[in-house]
């Protein structure tokens, strides 16, 4: 058994324009968002629930995701209080046994793709990653800026499941200025990786990654928000997953 990745176009600007102030509870309502990943979230979903108990777990859960969101930086991938607790690993052992963040990493992962990413197309990257994807020369800018998206963030993923890790918009321009310094092997998945870092550039958009998320639902929620669908040809990759 073993953990799969996978990398999404992702629309930076808008994440931290308009979906983190909403997370932050600085603007905007998480009712019916949080109301929607509930109904699938909760086992038994929240049919069996009544009124009542309904809007205190969802007051309850939308308390959680702005007081955690709250605690991070302006980059949004600094936790203050779980730096408190120590290295990633420490970080790690610890959030593992929350209950709590395991919430907020399955919200955070819904919300995501439901505002600022989109589920589909997507390239299935395995056990890989990104990096094993290209001849490794830690020289170049790449080397060091691809290393990002491999490194899982502890903070937005529950015991390997979860969003990994993004780039700026700034990281992504940097990539693709040095994308003619990559040696790659013809049986990799290099190619169609150079193929959604064009289409990021020409729609001003950035990479997202994910780990053994819960596709079932991300999935269903609506695509082609950040990139048209005219904007692709079936034919320019043959690894890109369009649906399941």
């Amino acid at each position: 058994m073993g953990y799969w990745c996978t990398l999404h176009l992702f629309d930076n600007k808008k994440f931290y324009s308009e979906v983190v102030p909403v997370l932050k509870g600085e603007t905007g309502d998480l009712t019916a968002d949080c109301q929607e990943f509930l109904k699938s979230h909760l086992t038994g979903s929240t049919l069996r629930l009544s009124k009542q108990e309904l809007e205190k777990l969802v007051n309850k859960t939308i308390e959680t995701i702005v007081s955690i969101s709250n605690a991070f930086d302006k980059t949004f991938k600094i936790n203050s209080e779980h730096q408190k607790i120590g290295d990633d690993n420490a970080q790690i052992e610890f959030l593992s046994n929350l209950d709590i963040h395991y919430d907020f990493c399955r919200f955070f992962e819904f919300y995501i793709f439901k505002t600022c990413a989109d589920f589909f197309p997507h390239l299935p990257l395995g056990k890989g990653g990104i990096m094993r994807q290209f001849k490794r020369s830690p020289e170049t800018l790449f080397y060091s800026i691809i290393g990002e998206l491999d490194d899982w963030n502890p903070s937005f993923h529950y015991a390997g499941m979860g969003i990994a890790n993004w780039l700026t918009h700034e990281d992504l321009q940097y990539l693709y200025l040095d994308k003619e310094n990559l040696k790659y092997d013809d049986d990799s998945l290099a190619e169609d990786c150079l193929l959604l870092l064009e289409v990021a550039h020409n729609n001003e958009l950035d990479f997202i990654t994910g780990v053994d998320m819960n596709e079932n639902i991300l999935e269903l929620l609506p695509n082609h928000k950040i990139v048209k669908p005219e904007t692709w040809t079936l034919e320019t990759s043959s690894e890109l997953i369009w649906k399941r």
